[in-house]
């Protein structure tokens, strides 16, 4: 995500300073929209290095948190509470410091005639618009109770398909970097064991031990070199990814990996189908929630196909007709959002596709795991027949020039 700072006035003709949090310009202009900003004027904000390292310390706010305090709240304001009281009660027994700063900055904010939203607003990396944008139409609505829950059920619903993705592709990084592990163990101190031994014979040794000893050779004489060139291409690639360019390419590639890439598509429905099913209960116009949906995506490729949408359905069309000129939408949702639009159903049959895509989900996470467990067998097997025949093979041949 790249940082851009802007320029706006709110509804009430306010001049605003700020930064916002996106993938891309377009999104980032499309967010403040979404917030009730005017923007006069965004630009991406160069961000230093130094800066970069000291965020990465910076303690986060966990989204357990965020689900634990929604819950909260929608439980308090459902027991009558005022917000204001409801507010000054959580924060008084969070024990997150830097969340404990953000709820008595807003009862300030509240305090002094500003809303919980815009308050919240203040801090999009924590609050993203969709969760701004419901509360919002909570406080519009008078139904803030019903809107937090919402929000807690969203939020569960995204913190648990993450864990799914994640679970996933836990084994194959333990598979692998067990490999470069124990890879680099042979090699550096191994292989040179078995060097000195060698060279007694003379006798013509076998590739796999001339590719070890070579990479023992580079590991032990130009290991700054590999560092710096480790270094400089992850800093490189992390560049790349980040700009737009990248990320589009990135994103693109990341749904056409085969296994992996149906999976982050499948969950990227998923989020797509649920929030706009919740954002269209809140009660939002539904162009204001394509383009909230699409700046919740993280994948440009998708927050591009749904801007899209939005777009013909701002000119007259409905959303089922420009669904079916993209790919990236499968028949099925395509199909349920046509029956939900014509029968005036369509929060119920977009609820309905979300948990359709989240029983793929995890039946995509077992069926992975049965892929890629062979998959990786097969690779840890040649990777310790490489080894064996890199040691073995010369010590056999050794023994053959003894004899003789």
């Amino acid at each position: 995500m790249t940082v851009f700072s802007y320029k706006a006035r709110d509804q009430k003709g306010n001049a605003i300073i700020g930064t916002v949090e996106s993938s891309t310009l377009e999104l980032a202009g499309a967010h403040l929209d979404s917030l009730g900003y005017i923007p006069i004027a965004v630009k991406e904000q160069p961000t230093s290095p130094l800066l970069k390292i000291a965020d990465f310390f910076v303690r986060s706010i966990p989204p357990e948190d965020i689900i634990f305090f929604t819950f909260q709240i929608s439980t308090l304001i459902g027991a009558g509470v005022p917000l204001l009281e409801s507010l000054k009660t959580i924060s008084q027994q969070m024990k997150n410091e830097q969340f404990k700063k953000i709820l008595e900055q807003a009862c300030r904010d509240i305090e002094g005639g500003s809303s919980l939203s815009e308050s919240l607003a203040k801090h999009p990396k924590l609050f993203p618009a969709v969760y701004v944008n419901m509360i919002r139409a909570g406080e519009a609505s008078g139904k803030l109770e019903e809107i937090f829950l919402r929000i807690a059920e969203m939020a569960e619903h995204e913190a648990d398909t993450r864990e799914k993705v994640k679970t996933a592709m836990r084994y194959p990084k333990m598979v692998v970097t067990a490999l470069i592990l124990a890879l680099a163990i042979v090699v550096i101190f191994v292989i040179p064991q078995f060097v000195n031994i060698f060279k007694q014979f003379k006798v013509a040794l076998p590739l796999p031990t001339r590719i070890l000893i070579a990479m023992n050779t580079l590991m032990q004489d130009y290991w700054f070199y590999v560092l710096a060139v480790i270094i400089g291409l992850s800093i490189a690639i992390t560049w790349y990814v980040r700009t737009s360019q990248g990320k589009h390419l990135w994103d693109s590639l990341k749904i056409k990996i085969p296994l992996l890439g149906p999976l982050f598509l499948k969950a990227s429905l998923s989020r797509f189908t649920h929030i706009l099913g919740l954002l269209n209960q809140s009660g939002l116009p539904i162009i204001e929630n394509l383009r909230i949906t699409a700046s919740t995506i993280d994948n440009v490729i998708i927050s591009e196909a749904i801007d899209t949408i939005r777009e013909s359905v701002y000119r007259g069309t409905g959303l089922a007709e420009p669904m079916k000129r993209n790919k990236l939408f499968t028949p099925l949702v395509i199909q349920m959002v046509a029956i939900g639009e014509t029968s005036g159903m369509l929060d119920e049959t977009l609820s309905k596709v979300a948990k359709f895509y989240d029983m793929e989900v995890e039946n995509d996470t077992k069926r992975l795991a049965i892929y890629i467990e062979p998959l990786l067998t097969v690779v840890l097997g040649a990777a310790v027949l490489f080894f064996a025949l890199a040691i073995f093979l010369p010590m056999w041949d050794m023994t053959k020039f003894a004899k003789t």
